[in-house]
């Protein structure tokens, strides 16, 4: 009888403990305001709380998840997170498109709420436009995931709001002074220049005058694709879809003004007849000039496949290239170079190489990209360029594009490297050496490390002995590379050494090493530290491993999975550190670089893992 009744008995235990944890939601106007003029600004501040709830800092007791952003309205929750407006009539839902389409989200999870309530402040505008005068009720109503993945519902109490017709006066003004705005912080990379762009475009989109109207479809050609963004939300939620329209086709005709993707959606969106975005981009985009040209041409060249885009349109990139800006440029370079490769290209590159900073940092991410472009069109000059660069005592370019040339060794540099090692040291010429010295400066380069160790450890800061061994881990892939035993001696050395509390070396030098040698010597040093006593060490060698060993290590990697499943499975779950140890053998066996799993040995590394999280991750590939 007891065990019968023992399951109901559970749940309703369950039951009473979740209902004790539910979070709750006040609303009301951040000014104690109650009437709005149509197109006005509504901000509100939701005060949640989950009373019996963990507090959401301690460590493993995650709270709710309120599946809403400090920024406002996301895609989270999208369809069933919602403020309710009554009467219905004269409102609409400004995001009311976007359920009948394609949703993607990449950003935070929301906001977690335990026993300390947390305020967030949002524009009721974001989830309600009101359309006409009138009286309403408003509530929000949310929901939130909890402990134990429970999932809640929340209404919040309810607000009455009284909007009025809005003053034509007040509502040129307000346009002036939002544009004002978005003119003034054009540009600027900081988050509160961010802020009050994002606040003004929104408030523009509130408004929905025809004047209005005409700024957003401007705005689509917006460097600034948050707010572009805005106004693509704005214009689709418009009642004034006509004048939406006009003024798109307009600006798509204008030579002055950018044409990329969203704006095209946007006006395909709203136009029903226009059939091809694309072609009607085509037939205007000679007339554009400078920066609008070059903007619409990769957004030509964005929707065609590599091997469509003819010749003409590559050349015509080419030349417009200068123009773009540098993130786009970027994009083309990385992402679509199959699309606009043309020897047209070489003196753009070279221009870019030409006129980048001296400085080395920060790191210039285009000259990388346009060095790394520029070696497949023009090699042999290419070359001479990458050795002039590795001649300086500091080069602007990082160690994956100086690495990239074909030669093993390059004997010419031995002596420049090692002046430069001696008189100012640093990564970029110990990453030289590991990459390109010869064993005829090894003794050189071991003097100086001998050196460095020495410096370190006996460093003297306030009064305190600092006992901080050498941490080099371009220089320990040279001597791996050039005097296997003597490097793999080091490596272990460096590995061993956890006597200084603050160097820890040894927590990350297997995965780092790796990017300048993966002899047998390292492996072996990387497979011999799945058996460390230290969690942390164990998991730098599996994710190495994964990366950059041979199919040799397989069996090692799941003879570690079978020790550390042995050990907990009767130990409960496992700690945090243990966890990630675990999330590193399951990408191990799912996604190493050199080396497949079986489909038996996927299901031996389900029957492995501890948590449901990791069985399901195995058995979904």
């Amino acid at each position: 009888m007891v065990a019968r009744c023992y399951p109901a008995i559970l749940a309703a235990l369950l039951a009473a403990a979740a209902s004790a944890q539910t979070f709750t939601i006040q609303i009301e106007t951040e000014d104690g305001r109650s009437q709005f003029r149509i197109g006005e600004a509504v901000p509100l501040q939701l005060k949640c709380e989950a009373p019996g709830a963990p507090d959401s800092q301690s460590p493993g007791q995650p709270g709710w998840m309120l599946s809403i952003t400090s920024q406002g309205r996301t895609v989270l929750g999208l369809g069933r997170d919602r403020f309710s407006a009554t009467p219905t009539e004269g409102t609409r839902d400004l995001w009311e498109y976007r359920l009948h389409g394609g949703i993607g989200y990449s950003g935070p999870g929301g906001i977690r709420v335990g026993p300390q309530p947390v305020t967030i402040h949002v524009d009721l505008n974001q989830w309600v436009r009101f359309e006409r005068p009138g009286h309403y009720s408003v509530q929000a109503i949310f929901h939130a995931a909890g402990p134990a993945r429970q999932d809640a519902e929340a209404v919040s109490n309810a607000i009455a709001i009284d909007i009025v017709a809005a003053d034509p006066a007040w509502q040129r003004d307000e346009l002036v002074r939002d544009t004002a705005t978005l003119r003034f912080m054009e540009g600027r990379p900081d988050s509160a220049a961010f802020e009050a762009r994002m606040r003004a475009a929104n408030q523009i989109a509130f408004l929905d005058t025809p004047d209005a109207v005409r700024e957003m479809a401007r705005g689509l050609g917006a460097l600034d694709i948050q707010t572009a963004q805005v106004f693509a939300d704005g214009l689709r939620a418009s009642v004034h879809p006509r004048e939406a329209v006009a003024a798109l086709r307009e600006f798509l005709a204008s030579p002055d003004i950018p044409v990329p993707d969203i704006f095209l959606r946007t006006l395909a969106a709203l136009d029903s007849t226009l059939r091809e975005p694309q072609s009607a981009l085509a037939d205007v985009v000679e007339r554009k000039q400078g920066a609008a040209r070059a903007i619409s041409l990769k957004t030509l060249i964005d929707d065609l496949a590599p091997a469509g885009v003819p010749a003409k349109l590559r050349s015509e990139i080419a030349a417009a290239f200068p123009e773009l800006p540098c993130l786009q440029q970027l994009d083309l370079l990385k992402e679509r170079w199959a699309a606009i490769e043309c020897p047209e290209m070489i003196p753009v590159l070279r221009h870019i190489y030409e006129t980048a900073p001296q400085p080395r940092y920060p790191e210039n991410e285009l000259l990388a990209a346009a060095v790394e472009r520029l070696y497949a069109l023009d090699t042999a000059r290419t070359r001479a360029m990458l050795l002039d660069e590795m001649k300086r005592p500091e080069p602007r370019l990082p160690y994956r594009t100086l690495a990239m040339l074909p030669d093993p060794t390059l004997p010419e540099l031995d002596a420049l490297l090692l002046d430069h090692l001696r008189k100012n040291g640093g990564r970029p010429v110990e990453e030289l050496i590991a990459r390109y010295a010869t064993v005829s400066i090894l003794d050189g380069v071991k003097n100086y490390y001998r050196e460095r160790d020495v410096e370190t450890r006996s460093r003297v800061t306030a009064n305190v002995n600092i006992v901080a061994p050498v941490c080099e881990p371009p220089l320990l892939g040279y001597f791996l590379r050039v005097d296997s035993a003597a490097g793999e001696k080091m490596f272990r050395q460096v590995l061993a050494e956890r006597s200084y509390p603050m160097g820890r070396c040894w927590l990350g030098v297997i995965g780092q090493t790796a990017v300048y040698n993966t002899s047998p010597a390292w492996e072996k040093v990387a497979t011999d530290a799945l058996q460390d006593p230290s969690v942390p060490v164990k998991a730098d060698a599996v994710n190495a491993l994964a990366r950059s060993g041979s199919p040799a290590s397989k069996p090692a990697i799941f003879e570690a999975f079978r020790y550390w499943h042995e050990w907990w499975q009767s130990r409960g779950d496992p700690n945090d550190l243990n966890l990630q140890l675990e999330q590193a053998f399951a990408q191990a066996v799912m996604h190493s670089r050199n080396w497949t799993s079986t489909a038996g040995e996927l299901a031996t590394a389900r029957d492995l893992c501890i948590t449901a999280g990791c069985k399901s991750q195995i058995g979904a590939r």
